[in-house]
């Protein structure tokens, strides 16, 4: 895969940058919290990223050629800014209601017309059994792996030169998006380092809202996590899975939308590595559930896809440097819904952290992509992270 030479020449200064003036501080928000005098406590935090986009697309122009574009734009994460409400304790038992409302910056020709939305909307309730949310939120399945430090507070793969609103981050490239749905999820006590977490989620109707489809039951997605902590660090291991039921009626169809993962992330001192693989019948390499970037979503029927990354960091005071390359990865596949060609999109990306302040970190990021599925392109990422 080839980096556009223009944009590793600006990168890498941005990087002698940063190397620099780095310290020997870790830096880390705290948010606004307030509590009465009969126990009801107010905890509001958010992030507010902002990303300039310097990015070389293959051939992209409708002459064939290729095309550049700089663009202002938001992250994977977009802006947001989250408000937990907490009772008073009860009988050992603590509630919760969570939300969180997100704004998208839009692309090019679109004025005042940033796409707001509500990612969260959750009632948790902890005890002494475990943990139960009820509410709209965070998947489970592959959730783990969408924790990596390249992308999750950086850009990550996009779309195009006209991108907007949140960047896909490692969809595709690297895991399943478990997305923010509907959902009842429990999760059980730390026992000893090992918990378990299992839930019902609002299922994806491939092709959306339509008589011709069916999803009766809710999509059932698991994951077992797995701590060991030692005097530098830890290791955390997981495994998990889902599957749920597509009925096709206009055709005398189903099938099953169905997935299993592994992964792996290692601290210790200042180094980082993060190891993810995971498998998905019915999910296409776009790796997001029930729906496709290319064509009908119910063409991926029966498809076989993979998705993996691996991402090493370092960390020294204000400073955090890394580089991740992930894959994801479908087979061919016809059913009487469709065919599904052979797709592989690739990432690679080197990247920067620079805590300026307790709530400003400085942002930079290379990347290098290559697909089957959209225009490959070479991009530098410059921006920063307000956080409280």
């Amino acid at each position: 895969m080839k980096v556009n030479k223009k944009i590793s020449t600006l990168l890498f200064s941005v990087l002698l940058l940063m190397v620099y003036t780095g310290s020997t501080d870790t830096a880390e928000a705290q948010g606004i919290s307030f509590e009465t005098e009969e126990g009801w406590g107010l905890d509001v935090t958010g992030r507010l990223p902002v990303f300039l986009v310097a990015s070389n697309h293959d051939g992209y122009s409708a002459d064939g050629e290729d095309q550049f574009a700089t663009r202002i734009m938001t992250g994977f994460n977009p802006p947001d800014i989250t408000f937990n409400i907490s009772s008073p304790e009860y009988n050992g038992i603590k509630v919760t209601g969570i939300f969180q409302i997100n704004h998208h910056l839009h692309g090019p020709s679109v004025q005042n017309a940033g796409l707001f939305e509500g990612r969260v909307a959750d009632i948790r309730i902890e005890g002494g059994f475990g943990t139960i949310n009820m509410g709209k939120g965070f998947g489970i399945y592959n959730s783990n792996s969408i924790g990596d430090v390249g992308s999750a507070m950086g850009v990550g793969r996009f779309a195009g030169p006209d991108a907007a609103d949140a960047t896909l981050g490692r969809i595709g490239s690297g895991y399943t998006y478990a997305n923010f749905n509907p959902r009842v999820t429990y999760t059980t006590p730390d026992m000893g380092g090992l918990s378990l977490k299992v839930g019902f989620i609002n299922p994806e109707k491939p092709g959306g809202p339509s008589e011709e489809v069916e999803t009766s039951m809710p999509r059932v997605e698991g994951q077992i996590d797995y701590v060991v902590d030692f005097d530098s660090g830890n290791i955390r291991f997981w495994a998990g899975g889902m599957v749920q039921n597509v009925d096709v009626v206009s055709e005398d169809y189903d099938y099953n939308i169905s997935g299993w993962d592994l992964g792996l992330r290692l601290a210790s001192g200042g180094f980082g590595f993060t190891g993810s693989y995971s498998e998905t019948q019915g999910v296409g390499a776009d790796g997001l559930i029930g729906l496709s970037l290319t064509g009908s979503a119910l063409a991926q029927a029966d498809v076989d896809a993979s998705q993996w990354y691996t991402e090493a960091t370092y960390t020294s005071g204000k400073l955090t440097l890394g580089a991740s390359y992930g894959e994801g990865e479908q087979d061919e596949n016809s059913t009487v819904l469709g065919s599904s060609p052979d797709i592989k999109n690739e990432l690679l990306m080197i990247f920067t952290r620079y805590n300026v302040t307790e709530s400003l970190a400085m942002i930079g990021e290379i990347q290098n992509f290559a697909s089957d599925a959209q225009s490959d392109y070479s991009a530098l990422v410059f921006g920063m992270q307000f956080t409280f």
